[in-house]
């Protein structure tokens, strides 16, 4: 994440605004390409559309505790969608940021 983003959610939380963080850092078990966690990598866990990418290098194989994420990281950003806040996320404070996968 960059600098200036981080100091952006420093300066909300200290405003007292609750503002939610989360990076993704799912990487695929066999990673040939040397890929790691890639931009966009949660959007199959997010939309839970594993299948519709059998033979994706940053997905990898998908197991049943990458379809357990999927749902709980698509729980997780419907609940923050309809109530500005996620069950059993702190919210943001400084440096604090949740790590998925």
């Amino acid at each position: 994440m960059s600098q200036d983003f981080v100091a952006q959610q420093d300066s909300l939380a200290a405003g007292g605004n609750a503002t939610y963080v989360y990076q993704f850092d799912r990487r695929p078990a066999a990673d040939p390409h040397h890929l790691g966690a890639t931009h966009c990598c949660e959007l199959p866990f997010l939309f839970g559309t594993f299948d519709s990418y059998p033979d994706s290098p940053m997905l990898g194989d998908a197991g049943d505790a990458d379809r357990e994420l999927g749902r709980d990281f698509a729980t997780a950003v419907a609940e923050f969608s309809t109530s500005a806040e996620v069950t059993g996320w702190a919210p943001y404070a400084t440096g604090q940021i949740r790590h998925l996968g």
